[in-house]
């Protein structure tokens, strides 16, 4: 859900989270929050929270319920890059698509047909990384997770909802709007396109 947070006002006092997400009192022009109070952030100040995550949608079963995939992470999703890793696990490329933000990949804890066979998605549970590139061309993957030291005293249900902030804490790099990524696993290799960053 990219720019999701310009459907929402905040006319009071922003709270960290709100402005970490762009909650504020211009919004993108909307005027959602006059006819329907839940785009209120001052009405509805957690309401915010249940946007900004990938959902799954199953063409082949047009009448199931969309899922949200919070287990990916709630940030300005350009989009979600699905790959198979070489034990079956999933792994998924996604980037925050706003200046200073970052790129992140979920990897499944189950191989997916294991997951298939015991009637859940490999989505449903893994670990959340944000990357880091290094001076020297090197780069690294943070796992966003409770039992990183540099995540002491946060819930995974604090990261998950503060992605950014926990991209932040684990000292994660910056990017100029990361969008599309695609990877080449013969190569061990992955791209992702930048949009920007004329604030740098």
């Amino acid at each position: 859900e990219e720019n999701f947070n310009g459907y929402f006002r905040k006319t009071g006092v922003q709270t960290p989270l709100e402005a970490r997400y762009g909650i504020n009192a211009t919004g993108n022009g909307s005027l959602w929050h006059t006819t329907d109070r839940r785009f209120s952030a001052d009405d509805e100040p957690n309401e915010a929270n249940r946007f900004g995550w990938v959902v799954e949608i199953d063409p082949s079963r047009p009448n199931s319920t969309p899922v949200k995939r919070t287990a990916l992470g709630r940030l300005k999703h350009e989009g979600a890059w699905v790959q198979e890793a070489s034990d079956g696990r999933v792994v998924v490329y996604m980037g925050d698509d706003e200046q200073f933000e970052y790129i992140y990949r979920f990897v499944s804890t189950l191989p997916w047909r294991v997951a298939r066979r015991r009637g859940v998605s490999p989505l449903d549970d893994g670990i959340l990384y944000v990357a880091r590139f290094d001076a020297n061309g090197t780069g690294r993957w943070l796992p966003l997770v409770p039992t990183n030291p540099a995540l002491a005293g946060w819930t995974l249900n604090d990261i998950l909802i503060n992605t950014r902030g926990a991209a932040v804490a684990v000292g994660a790099t910056k990017m100029d709007r990361p969008e599309w990524i695609d990877t080449f696993p013969k190569h061990l290799t992955a791209i992702a396109t930048l949009t920007n960053n004329s604030r740098r």
